[in-house]
């Protein structure tokens, strides 16, 4: 039971250090969603996110289709490490349990 033990320890500590590697990635890429508005006839786009129970639109820059690109890119890959955090914040609940030695 001991060698059980001893390598859910060792996944305890690997799950707690891969949560702390996606935290670290996410505050790398930008939060909200993209917001194309059009003023003047030109098009500009806006980085929407919620704080609180505002809306906060962040000017990124006229509507350039490599801007769009490079931002949509950034999205996808921070909603990418968002899964992976929520997937290794589940494992981790789940390997906390069994060391306690409670059943599911």
């Amino acid at each position: 039971m001991s060698i059980i033990k001893g390598i859910l320890k060792e996944e305890l500590a690997r799950l707690e250090d891969l949560c702390v590697f996606y935290e670290k990635k996410l505050s790398e890429f930008p939060r909200g969603s993209i917001s194309v508005k059009e003023r003047n006839g030109k098009r500009y786009i806006y980085l929407a996110r919620r704080e609180d129970k505002k809306v906060i639109f962040k000017y990124i820059g006229k509507d350039i289709p490599e801007v769009m690109n490079v931002l949509n890119e950034q999205l996808r890959q921070r909603k990418e490490f968002q899964s992976k955090l929520h997937q290794a914040k589940d494992n981790l609940k789940e390997v906390k349990r069994s060391l306690r030695g409670k059943r599911t």
